[in-house]
């Protein structure tokens, strides 16, 4: 497997094939203390009692890996590289409090399909945009601050905005404006552009970007945007992200499935948990969550513990992967500071998975044949990010055409 790390415009490419895998382990204990009979109805009663243990006892997972991805230095970038050394040099707290205080990094998760199936990718972001930066003049001429006009097809884009906002304009004509508290759960499937540009009127920014992968039924499926929270464009909104509080110091923002009580509004082509945690010190997060389902923590703030097998301890901008040796899921915090960590979860849709800079389908020929009618036009013309949005909606409108179904290879 081959990786090509460049952000903005991610791209990697990968190929794999998925297998069910079981496992049966037996364990013998012998016990040396003298033994007496237990007459039949006592035998009864334990077969009862063992009969409805068996039945509701719920292993925890464990964790099976752990691993800390790179952090690049942009958005400023001076700060983000003067962060970057204090890691190298293993000041990882006062680099991880100053990052998230000035911001200046990226992190994008290049996952392994055939480990985290159905997640692609996640990125985590956290920008500050400074009038005063002497530096900001000079980078913007070489990055846009953004992401501009860009191809997707064969999955989807949730893009969960923490601090900031974001501009995204798109080649169906879809124009939003969305900042903390919202999320922007946007369904590529047959090919769509579009634009994602900071709103820089606002300093600080920090979102989240997952990449979850579709069905083959649905790859080819038309593009659609779901949206929780506050749209400035007045676009249609299902609602705030559903909140579900514990009372005991837990707290579970549902962006995807749901927990308890909460149940979040988007429907997915596949069973897809996203939750947004927060623990206060001495508490404990708890789910249910079928063993086959994949599962994968990340750590933003804080340090938390899994308590699966043999307790695992994740600190800040940790990823642990979990294995599929239980249906609950427990993360204590043991600490001192809030923990404050992203569950990713879902069923593995079990197909083989080729993906390939902004394409994720699912043979080499399905990516070669995206990029054909990429450059045929049907996924909508590139525009200047620039533009005003006059501009913008007329050339829409005008390669609205381009776009058609009868134009597919």
């Amino acid at each position: 497997m081959a990786f090509q790390v460049r952000y903005p415009g991610i791209g990697f490419s990968a190929t794999g094939t998925f297998k069910s895998k079981s496992s049966c382990t037996t364990k013998r204990i012998a016990s040396h203390r003298k033994f007496q009979a237990p007459s039949q109805s006592r035998l009864s009663c334990l077969r009862v009692e063992a009969a409805v243990n068996v039945g509701t006892r719920q292993a925890t997972r464990s964790v099976r890996k752990v691993e800390k991805f790179t952090r690049l230095p942009v958005w400023p970038v001076v700060p983000g590289v003067i962060i970057t050394v204090l890691d190298i040099l293993r000041l990882r707290g006062l680099a991880a409090a100053l990052e998230h205080r000035f911001g200046g990094r990226v992190c994008p998760m290049m996952f392994t399909p055939e480990e985290t199936d159905p997640f692609v990718l996640c990125v985590h972001h956290r920008h500050s945009f400074w009038a005063w930066d002497p530096i900001r003049p000079l980078f913007r001429v070489l990055l846009p601050e953004g992401f501009p006009a860009h191809p997707h097809r064969g999955f989807e884009t949730v893009t969960y905005i923490l601090q900031g906002a974001m501009r995204h304009r798109d080649s169906t004509g879809v124009k939003q404006e969305y900042g903390a508290g919202s999320v922007q759960w946007m369904t590529a499937g047959r090919g769509m552009l579009h634009e994602e540009m900071w709103v820089t009127d606002l300093p600080n920014h920090e979102l989240y970007q997952i990449w979850v992968n579709l069905p083959s039924q649905y790859k080819m499926c038309d593009p659609r945007i779901q949206f929780l929270g506050k749209d400035v464009e007045g676009n249609p909104s299902l609602g705030d992200i559903p909140v579900h509080n514990t009372g005991d110091g837990v707290s579970v923002k549902v962006i995807g499935s749901a927990y308890k009580d909460a149940k979040s509004p988007v429907t997915t082509f596949s069973p897809v948990t996203l939750f947004h945690v927060t623990v206060q010190p001495g508490s404990t997060f708890s789910h249910e969550m079928p063993a086959s389902h994949t599962c994968m923590l990340y750590v933003r703030k804080g340090e938390g513990s899994v308590l699966g097998a043999g307790k695992t301890t994740l600190p800040t901008y940790a990823t642990a992967f979990l294995g599929n040796d239980g249906e609950k899921v427990e993360i204590k915090n043991e600490g001192k500071y809030e923990l404050d960590f992203l569950l990713m979860g879902g069923q593995p849709i079990r197909e083989p998975i080729a993906a390939q800079g902004a394409m994720v389908m699912n043979s080499q020929s399905d990516v070669n044949r995206a990029y054909q009618e990429y450059q045929m036009g049907t996924f909508g013309i590139p525009w200047e990010h620039v533009i005003d949005d006059d501009e913008w909606q007329e050339h829409v409108s005008k390669h609205a055409h381009l776009m058609s179904r009868d134009r597919r290879l």
